[in-house]
């Protein structure tokens, strides 16, 4: 299963001498050849020479011509480990770990990490059984449409097959009271297929305005100065809520204007009938 602890966990769990005043190094207490060290930390001996020719790891203490190594070497090598293993670059964690080691203070690091990689909604996913879902929807949904939904990702399988992940409570009762009123559910899963390619479009166009009107400033291979770091969390934590009012704003409108084009005419002739002609 793929790590989702945050960077700033990862490194509290395998460097907690880590802190907002600088690095402290934990007690020597042991030492290592390069060999026992690329054993200690499941890594390998040509790993950890590329890792101290980049900078990331510092080079051993030298006794006569043998290098040997400390607990500090294994607690970064594992760290390095960990947030490779989660998908980011070495330039990304040298970054990181020489902000860290100049100084810089965590909380800052925690305050834009947190904005970036909070949830965007309150809703948690929800295990229920197929037959409750099929019971929410009267039954009246079949295999092929289940399979549509999982496709979309709005449920998904569990490994018990009686079950099922549901990714959005709100978005499948909406489609049930939906489907109460006569609508097909495979209509409204291409309604919400539609939906979802153009929110994304317009997702992946606002936060490309960002980067380029209020990140262009930073070199794209080098961290923000610290100063800069709280503003730009602020920044991210603002376009939550803007964001969703503007969604709102114009899925309302474009209802409105949808509502008046389709059902006026017939709303009109629905009218007329309550006060026939003498």
């Amino acid at each position: 299963m793929k790590d989702t602890r945050s960077p700033l966990n990862v490194i509290a769990q395998h460097a907690p001498h880590l802190n907002t005043e600088g690095v402290k190094a934990p007690p020597e207490d042991k030492e290592y050849t390069i060999d026992e060290l690329a054993r200690a930390s499941e890594s390998t001996t040509r790993n950890i020479r590329a890792y101290q020719e980049r900078g990331i790891l510092p080079p051993p203490t030298l006794k006569g011509r043998k290098g040997y190594y400390s607990n500090a070497h294994y607690s970064r090598l594992r760290l390095i480990a960990d947030l490779l293993d989660r998908g980011y670059t070495l330039s990304t964690v040298g970054d990181l770990l020489n902000a860290l080691e100049q100084g810089i203070d965590l909380r800052n690091f925690m305050g834009i990490e947190s904005a970036l990689t909070s949830p965007w909604t309150d809703e948690e996913p929800v295990v229920i059984a197929v037959a409750e879902l099929m019971t929410m929807f009267d039954n009246k949904i079949s295999p092929e449409a289940i399979g549509k939904a999982m496709a979309l990702d709005l449920v998904q399988l569990e490994n018990d097959g009686s079950s099922v992940r549901v990714r959005s409570m709100r978005t499948l009762k909406a489609g049930a009271e939906l489907v109460a009123t006569g609508i097909p559910f495979e209509d409204l899963l291409d309604i919400i297929r539609m939906l979802r390619g153009n929110v994304e479009r317009v997702a992946g166009e606002l936060v490309k305005l960002v980067s380029e009107h209020v990140l262009s400033p930073y070199e794209e291979d080098s961290m923000p100065p610290k100063e800069d770091l709280p503003k730009l969390a602020e920044l991210i934590w603002r376009l939550r809520p803007l964001a969703e009012m503007a969604v709102h704003a114009e899925l309302a409108r474009a209802m409105e204007n949808a509502a008046n084009h389709f059902l006026g005419d017939k709303l009109e002739k629905m009218i007329e009938q309550l006060d026939p002609p003498k």
